[in-house]
């Protein structure tokens, strides 16, 4: 192939739409018609689903039900249009956003104060936020923030815009959060712990009883990520399945953040943020009474939002109940266990990370020279789409509702199995896949410069290039 091939592969890649449909740079003249703007669209989705609707796709698509995100799509569409900033015309939000965050903290024996939220992102950064303002009332100017390795990026992300040092601590040889080491990073400008149930990386949940009896200890807060797993692990925990305490149930344990938009089965995004108290719930609210065009109140960072997903994630929960919450779990956990004793029994070429509940991360074991990126070349080429790790290198497979179908979890080893053969066929040559999170399946990874990395971002808000 020449580099002009490759060239016109790279860009077809990042813009596969660009040789079938027309590019905008500017507003059309006269208004496309309707029809022919449905139709281009929904075949693009339909398109883009099929990976996902047949069960080879790691996280990312939590429900699957099609018939689902219609009635959603349908409850949405009724409040798009409505900003529930205005809750004198649109009282209904108050309710919708009330009993959400209610519905969630009763799940999470909780004390029924929190906020909705945009997405996992924004309650982790809002944590940190009412953290650090907790703090400055007792004089710290410079404040810290104490989480391993494995918490969430969003709290480095939002560290980073807040002027809050981040102290990384080491994990353990199981994979989670060392206390000794978090409690050697704690000093007086500490202002919060965090542990997460369970992690991104590998599906693990830390100590939580240990990090909140060190934050009690100290006096500051410990926050709980729970945005993968707080909409899931309670009823796996009711189904019998051996889950340590990790919510409001351990003192010290003062705020936890879980997605609606993943195991809730709600439209993205949305998520909540609950706090074991009101007076730390009140330190991430904004009001300026001084201003000429009026009284301003805002609960976080969001001004004007859209009431159709508050209404879409409300309906999403009551639609679901307590029994499809249950058998969605059961589906999940019987997927994943099968996966994880299959990996450990069948394939020996790797290891399973830790010892997971519903999200599988596998590696290379040390000392072996095997490049899981290989075996993830092979996955995809297969039409599978694992999500790449680095730090160590690994692939995981967070198991959802579409990956729960009858014979997927065999079909998936079967796949893993072929895929670690081709690794050792083709050892030695360099790997198209890497790590990078939400790109998991493209040529960049751990080796990735931060200036390309922004070129990419660069790439996804620029207009395709004319074919």
């Amino acid at each position: 192939m020449t580099a002009t091939n490759d060239a016109d592969a790279l860009l077809d890649g990042f813009w596969p739409y660009r040789k079938t449909t027309e590019s905008y740079r500017a507003v059309p003249a006269e208004p496309v018609d309707r029809a022919q703007l449905l139709h281009e669209i929904a075949t693009m989705a339909q398109s883009e689903d099929a990976q996902g609707d047949a069960g080879h796709v790691s996280g990312s698509l939590y429900c699957g039900d099609h018939d689902h995100y219609a009635f959603l799509g349908e409850v949405f569409s009724l409040f798009s249009h409505a900003n529930v900033l205005q809750r004198d015309m649109y009282p209904s939000a108050t309710k919708f956003e009330a009993e959400i965050i209610a519905m969630t903290s009763s799940l999470l024996h909780g004390t029924g104060v929190g906020v909705v939220t945009s997405g996992g992102s924004e309650s982790l950064i809002t944590a940190l936020y009412s953290y650090r303002e907790q703090a400055r009332e007792r004089g710290v100017t410079q404040p810290n923030v104490v989480m391993p390795t494995t918490a969430h990026v969003a709290l480095d992300k939002g560290a980073h815009w807040m002027n809050i040092e981040v102290r990384h601590a080491p994990l353990t040889d199981g994979y989670v959060a060392d206390v000794s080491a978090m409690a050697e990073l704690i000093d007086e400008n500490t202002i919060a712990l965090v542990g997460s149930a369970a992690n991104y990386a590998h599906g693990l949940i830390d100590p939580i009883e240990e990090i909140a009896a060190l934050a009690k200890e100290h006096g500051i807060g410990m926050h709980v990520d729970g945005c993968l797993g707080g909409w899931l692990l309670p009823w796996v925990e009711r189904l019998g399945y051996d889950v340590p305490l990790w919510d409001f149930r351990v003192p010290g344990v003062t705020s936890i953040s879980a997605d609606t938009h993943k195991y809730g089965y709600a439209l993205k995004g949305s998520s909540v943020l609950l706090y074991r108290s009101r007076e730390l719930r009140k330190h991430q609210y904004f009001t300026y009474p001084g201003w000429p065009g009026g009284l301003y109140l805002s609960p976080g960072l969001a001004g004007s939002r859209s009431g159709g997903i508050i209404a879409s994630t409300y309906a999403a929960l009551l639609a679901t109940g307590e029994s499809g919450y249950l058998r969605a779990a059961e589906g999940i956990m019987s997927t994943a266990t099968a996966i994880k004793e299959g990996i450990r029994a069948r394939i020996p070429q790797l290891e399973v990370i830790g010892d997971p509940t519903f999200l599988v991360a596998f590696r290379a074991p040390e000392g072996s020279d095997l490049d899981i990126y290989l075996v993830n070349d092979s996955l995809k080429a297969q039409g599978w789409r694992m999500n790449s790790l680095q730090l160590p290198p690994a692939l995981h497979f967070c198991i959802t509702r579409p990956n729960t179908g009858d014979g997927l979890a065999e079909r998936f080893l079967e796949a893993l199995a072929a895929a670690v053969a081709y690794a050792e066929e083709h050892r030695g040559e360099p790997a198209q896949s890497g790590a990078m999170y939400g790109f998991g399946h493209t040529p960049q990874g751990h080796a990735t410069l931060e200036t390309v990395m922004s070129g990419v971002l660069d790439a996804m808000h620029d207009v395709a290039p004319e074919a």
